[in-house]
């Protein structure tokens, strides 16, 4: 490896990388206590961003250090000063998209009378919704217990249940669950615009998904992510009480709930990630010190490093390259090219396809992608733009959720997945393929149509009365 000018003096730029870390990580906890609903809204993203940056910073302050994966020393330098950038420029544009003025303007400017439309009279919405939610889980349960073994106690890799015994509801799921998460949050929260209390009946449903992937043998990913994706509308709901009322939406008996859930799951991922190491894998002593380290300290920070010292120690990028790996002509293309580049550029590319033609992925992505792409100051450049796109984009499906608009939410959660994915994993050839243009022009379809159809609900209302009243009589 060659020697970078940044390690003639480790001190100085390990107080560096110190800063920028400190930095980032203080705002995240500021954030989280002043504007608790964003985080939650962003939790997907920010706990991404604080374990990268963390890791990132491992590298830069105890380096050179091994790693496993590409099979060579990195570090040490000052590569978390440019990643915190980075994160600092998402972290604004969501400020700014959320900011007080805005939230306060689309609170008030829902309308009381129509929030209760479709559950009125003989037709309930959110009763469908769970019903059909509810056969859906059990039917996957049955699935699990007629086709094979119980990964859990069998000492199953999840792959491997997957491919051997895995039926279509499985399958389902695996698409599409994040989705489905996210489905049952903005029905688990949609009372509250209401003023009435959480539907619990949908929490209680997104738990046996939970338990469901535990068994099957999901360990961190896939639980952190149906989480993430699962608490976006509670944070939503949270954000709105706040602009409307200039009070918490969470009373000391829901605070309790909500900690004793996460508390649980956070013993689910510990067992499930304990039982995958020791047991399944059989993982022992310093193999197992190795193996966690790695995975904590030194994965999520890795793939950063390359990029960084190709990047900007060398200057050694190609824009037009990275674009036709990406978009063109990537190695699988129904796959997250990102890291298909990215270990292509870290690794001989014979190891890296036998690894990708594994189903396996090194982590990262966001924002080495936009820097293989843009170069040092270009990649901030897409950097800023990613940001912006997915905060307005966050906004607009948070109108959504206050105002009740339910379709469009429906059809909005593929394009929030692959948003989410990408700022979390750099993955942008989903933005070229025809499926998702079909969805977004689906989505958009739908919005103009339940927006006409909110006007003329609207328009139908006696002038003499206000929304809130024409909305009592027919009620009473």
């Amino acid at each position: 490896m060659s020697t970078s000018p940044l390690t003639a003096d480790p001190v100085i730029f390990a107080l560096v990388s110190v800063s920028a870390a400190c930095l980032i990580l203080t705002a995240f906890v500021a954030i989280a206590l002043r504007r608790p609903g964003l985080v939650l809204l962003s939790f997907f993203v920010f706990f991404a961003f604080a374990w990268r940056l963390c890791s990132v910073l491992y590298i830069d302050i105890f380096g050179p250090v091994f790693s496993e994966q590409l099979e060579r020393d990195i570090g040490p330098g000052i590569s978390a000063l440019p990643i915190a950038l980075a994160q600092v420029i998402l972290i604004v544009a969501l400020l700014g998209s959320f900011r007080p003025a805005r939230l306060q303007a689309i609170v008030t400017g829902s309308s009381s009378a129509l929030r209760s439309r479709v559950s009125g009279g003989r037709f309930d919405l959110s009763d469908a919704a769970l019903w059909i939610v509810a056969f859906f889980v059990i039917a996957l349960w049955i699935e699990l217990l007629a086709r094979g073994p119980v990964p859990l106690f069998a000492g199953m890799e999840r792959y491997d249940y997957s491919r051997l015994y895995g039926g279509p509801l499985h399958r389902l799921l695996l698409d599409w669950g994040a989705m489905l998460a996210f489905q049952l949050g903005v029905f688990l929260v949609a009372p509250t615009f209401c003023a009435r209390p959480f539907d619990w009946r949908f929490c209680g449903l997104f738990a046996s998904l939970i338990l469901y992937l535990f068994l099957v043998g999901h360990r961190f990913s896939s639980l952190y992510t149906y989480t993430s994706f699962f608490v976006i509308p509670i944070g939503i709901a949270i954000m709105s009480r706040q602009a409307s009322q200039g009070q918490s939406l969470v009373s000391g008996t829901v605070l309790r709930y909500l900690a004793l859930g996460g508390a649980v799951l956070c013993v689910l991922i510990v067992g499930a990630v304990a039982y995958s190491y020791t047991v399944v894998r059989a993982f022992e002593g310093d193999e197992l010190f190795t193996k966690l380290s790695q995975r904590i300290l030194i994965q999520q920070g890795e793939m950063w490093w390359m990029t960084y010292e190709r990047v900007f120690l060398q200057d050694h990028w190609n824009g037009a390259q990275a674009a036709y790996k990406l978009f063109i002509n990537p190695y699988a293309p129904d796959r997250n090219s990102t890291m298909q580049f990215l270990m292509e550029a870290a690794l001989p590319q014979t190891r890296a396809h036998f690894i990708l033609d594994q189903g396996s992925a090194y982590t990262g992505g966001w924002p080495e992608v936009f820097f293989e792409l843009g170069g040092p100051i270009g990649g901030f450049v897409l950097v800023a733009a990613s940001a912006v796109i997915f905060s307005e984009f966050m906004f607009l499906l948070t109108r959504c959720v206050v105002q009740e608009r339910f379709a469009t939410c429906f059809f909005l959660t593929p394009v929030l997945y692959a948003l989410q994915i990408c700022i979390a994993s750099g993955m942008v050839n989903s933005f070229v393929q025809l499926t998702f243009m079909l969805k977004v022009a689906m989505a958009l379809l739908v919005y103009v149509a339940e927006e006409k159809w909110r006007f003329d609900m609207l328009s139908a209302l006696p002038p003499t009365h206000s929304p809130s009243q024409a909305f009592s009589q027919k009620e009473s």
